[in-house]
């Protein structure tokens, strides 16, 4: 039974755990019921690099927007095949035609909340609804935003089930990312040697200047700094 109390014990048992121990407790406790979201941004690509190694049966799940740089879609497809990864992309119900037909043209411009809850926030809902634990390349010095973030998280999914949310990386430097990719000479986005930090959409990322946070470079003006997967569940804490 996943509880408050249950994931605050066990993030105490794994204090000081690496990210491939967690990764391990993760897989021998909830099997193909957990799985990594990874938009083959650096994080993502260390974890499904340790995913491959360490239980490659474990659902990789891409959110295909329809709206992603084709760098990105070519990363995911190499990545994917030269691992072996157990990929699974879902798309959003409506396509960006059906969009635009509904919601009017150029709807990340006029309301980037609605456009990322129709094209990232509800495919995600589908796809946590067959998971027991969530694992994401979230990390505390990504932006302020995250800086709280412990390993292992209770979360409430929005019909109320528990969700158990594992972040491996959440101590980890932007360099230590580069030296595991470097280290592993890992394929990435050649993106991230153009100023780019934080890949989304096309319409909703820039390259970010020296100085600003990872993050600066999406939504960028528009008063927005999550597109909603990380804030749609509610985290239990104990009282």
């Amino acid at each position: 039974m996943i509880t408050p109390a249950w994931v605050e014990e066990r993030n105490r048992s794994l204090d000081g755990a690496s990210p491939e121990e967690m990764l391990g407790w993760v897989s021998r406790h909830f099997g193909t019921r957990a799985g990594l979201t990874c938009s083959f941004g650096g994080p993502g690509l260390v974890l499904a690099h340790m995913v491959s190694r360490i239980a490659p049966e474990t659902p990789v799940i891409f959110l295909n927007t329809d709206f992603l740089f084709p760098e990105t879609l070519a990363l995911k497809d190499e990545f994917a095949d030269r691992y072996g990864l157990s990929l699974v992309e879902l798309h959003p119900r409506l396509t960006p035609e059906e969009q635009a037909s509904l919601h009017g043209d150029a709807l990340w411009e006029r309301d980037p909340d609605l456009c990322c809850q129709i094209r990232k926030v509800e495919p995600m809902q589908r796809a946590l609804d067959g998971l027991d634990a969530w694992i994401t390349g979230l990390r505390r010095e990504q932006s302020s935003t995250r800086a709280d973030i412990q390993p292992l998280e209770y979360h409430e999914l929005h019909d109320g089930r528990p969700i158990v949310k594992v972040m491996p990386l959440c101590n980890w430097t932007r360099r230590e990312v580069w030296d595991y990719i470097w280290r592993h000479e890992l394929p990435y986005n050649p993106l991230l040697d153009q100023g780019y930090a934080s890949i989304g959409c096309t319409h909703c990322t820039r390259p970010v200047s020296e100085g600003e946070d990872e993050r600066a470079g999406r939504w960028s003006g528009r008063g927005k700094t999550e597109c909603g997967l990380h804030t749609f569940t509610r985290r239990g804490v104990l009282d």
